[in-house]
């Protein structure tokens, strides 16, 4: 995976590519949360073990600096997108398993593997753990905070931005955090399917974006944090039996 810093400077030339018009090369990629209550109250793996953000994370560009400004034309140009892009973006707000069972290749769900969702669980666990206490500390406000957009996911009307938003939960997006761990999870229970799973998690992201939920630079911080998260998982001998069970349950034995 390329670096926080590569990554975000290739969304900022994607964007300077279509003139700050209809953003073709975004759209036409087509760069997830499970039900509603998503496990919150799951118990993870790293108890009294979990990544502190500070070793992690930046604090987000500066407001009004170029990187703000680059973010900020970023949502203005994902407003453009088609009504099948939109409708997507809305359905990966909602939905976190389910929007990856095409690229996985099977149904990531109770019924049919339970082994699988029990390990997603309790990694998201562990990731929104970090996530959060990122989110209280750096209070980014969101998009429609600050830009007058002319939609936002699941709102009827865009709200009017606030005078002087000083406060906000974006920074990490936790839909970008969720949806990268499932991703790299989901590569390491099966391996033939990471490209697969790795673009889908790039959609998902991208999502936030459309929505106007998120800036650039808040699903990339989701990225890095998600990365740092299974990366010591790894290392945890708990989640290792269960990455097991899941492997076995995924390979039908």
């Amino acid at each position: 995976m390329y670096s926080k810093s590569v990554r975000y400077a290739v969304l900022v030339l994607l964007f300077s590519l279509t003139g700050c018009g209809t953003p073709l090369s975004w759209a036409q990629s087509g760069w997830p949360m499970g039900p509603p209550g998503w496990p919150m109250g799951h118990p993870g793996y790293l108890a009294g073990q979990e990544i502190d953000f500070h070793t992690v994370l930046g604090p987000p560009p500066v407001a009004d600096s170029p990187w703000d400004h680059a973010d900020e034309g970023l949502v203005e140009a994902l407003q453009a997108v088609d009504a099948a892009r939109w409708q997507a973006a809305e359905l990966d707000q909602k939905d976190l398993y389910p929007r990856f069972t095409e690229a996985f290749g099977k149904p990531i769900d109770r019924k049919t593997s339970p082994a699988l969702v029990a390990l997603l669980d309790r990694a998201i666990a562990d990731a929104s753990v970090t996530a959060s206490d990122a989110k209280d500390y750096f209070h980014r406000p969101r998009p429609f905070q600050r830009l007058q957009l002319q939609r936002v996911c699941e709102k009827s009307a865009p709200p009017k931005p606030d005078v002087n938003p000083t406060r906000g939960d974006g920074y990490p997006s936790g839909h970008s955090v969720r949806g990268w761990t499932v991703a790299m999870i989901l590569a390491r229970v099966a391996p033939e399917r990471t490209e697969a799973v790795m673009k889908r998690a790039e959609i998902y992201q991208e999502s936030r974006v459309v929505c106007g939920m998120h800036f650039p630079s808040d699903v990339e911080a989701g990225h890095d944090v998600a990365s740092a998260v299974v990366a010591r998982l790894d290392s945890s001998s708990a989640f290792q039996a269960d990455l097991v069970r899941a492997r076995r349950e995924y390979a039908g034995h």
